[in-house]
């Protein structure tokens, strides 16, 4: 009988050692339920060497929202903590740029303006891809046009057109927020300025001219610059509508009125040759903040 009970935990030692050899293979495989990779080893990555990080400006929505859901906007004032030594630019094209023409180098853009360039790779974020449109991706957000006081007939008609009928034309790059309605236009006379976020700014164009063809009698001028120099100068009185590609601050919405026009996905990109093809929230962090100097940590050897 002792022989026998020994025969049995001899067994059950044996079937729960493989037990754990299976969970832990599991483990290094293509990920969980929830999207997260677990970290693999990716050959190739050591060649590159020193990580170059591309930031975008201060005052861009595209940076403050991205280290928000990258968890490295604690920096006070407004401020974030992206590394002092990362280069700057001042907007997607240019991030675009300086990332095709560095092996080493990774930036963070609007995927509605990078989605078709050929010199980079779009990176999936915990292991979730922005261009299936299925599941949570990490890095979504929202796009705004805000304005101050009462609006005038040709601002309303505007207003209407694109979160109306002008959603059909946000659809084909973004994610429209409404149904595509029917428009009449009140043909309104007069002049608008937009100014804002660089990431706006394209779609804003776009649904400038579509509503120009709609009502001949408007004039609508489109300045890039950043969010934050968009909604301040819309409280200044400096222009007709504010664009914004993040949340507004509590300031600002109690001084501004907000629409929301448009969702879109920040998307990670590295050079075309980079071998590397998923990376997490957790490892974005570390490079942005400078935990991490070389491609050789995110390697997984």
């Amino acid at each position: 009988m002792q022989i026998k009970r020994m025969e049995n935990r001899l067994w059950l030692a044996v079937l729960l050692l493989v037990a754990a050899l299976s969970l832990a293979g599991c483990g290094m495989s293509a990920g969980n339920s929830g999207g997260q990779l677990s970290q693999e080893q990716v050959d190739g990555l050591e060649k590159l060497g020193k990580i170059k990080v591309i930031s975008r400006e201060d005052g861009s929505g595209t940076r403050s929202t991205f280290a928000e859901l990258a968890g490295f906007a604690g920096g006070g004032k407004g401020a974030d903590l992206t590394r002092e030594d990362a280069a700057v630019a001042d907007n997607a094209e240019a991030v675009v740029q300086q990332v095709a023409g560095d092996k080493a180098a990774i930036g963070y853009a609007s995927y509605g303006t990078v989605r078709s360039a050929a010199d980079v790779k779009i990176l999936t974020v915990n292991g979730f891809d922005v261009s299936s449109g299925k599941g949570s991706y990490p890095l979504r957000r929202s796009f705004y046009l805000a304005y101050s006081g009462r609006l005038s007939d040709l601002e309303q008609d505007f207003l209407t057109y694109v979160t109306g009928a002008g959603q059909e034309l946000v659809g084909k790059s973004f994610g429209a927020v409404a149904k595509a309605d029917r428009f009449l236009s009140n043909q309104a006379a007069g002049e608008l300025k937009i100014v804002g976020s660089t990431s706006v700014a394209p779609l804003m164009s776009e649904l400038a001219a579509a509503y120009e063809g709609i009502n001949t009698h408007a004039d609508i001028s489109v300045v890039p610059s950043n969010s934050a120099d968009g909604l301040t100068r819309t409280m200044q009185g400096e222009c007709d509508f504010g664009m914004a590609s993040r949340e507004l601050k509590d300031y600002e919405k109690e001084l501004l009125n907000y629409r929301l026009i448009a969702n879109d996905d920040i998307v990670v990109i590295v050079n075309k040759d980079n071998p590397l093809t998923n990376i997490t929230l957790e490892q974005l962090k570390g490079i942005y903040t400078g935990e991490l100097a070389g491609w050789q940590e995110l390697s997984g050897k």
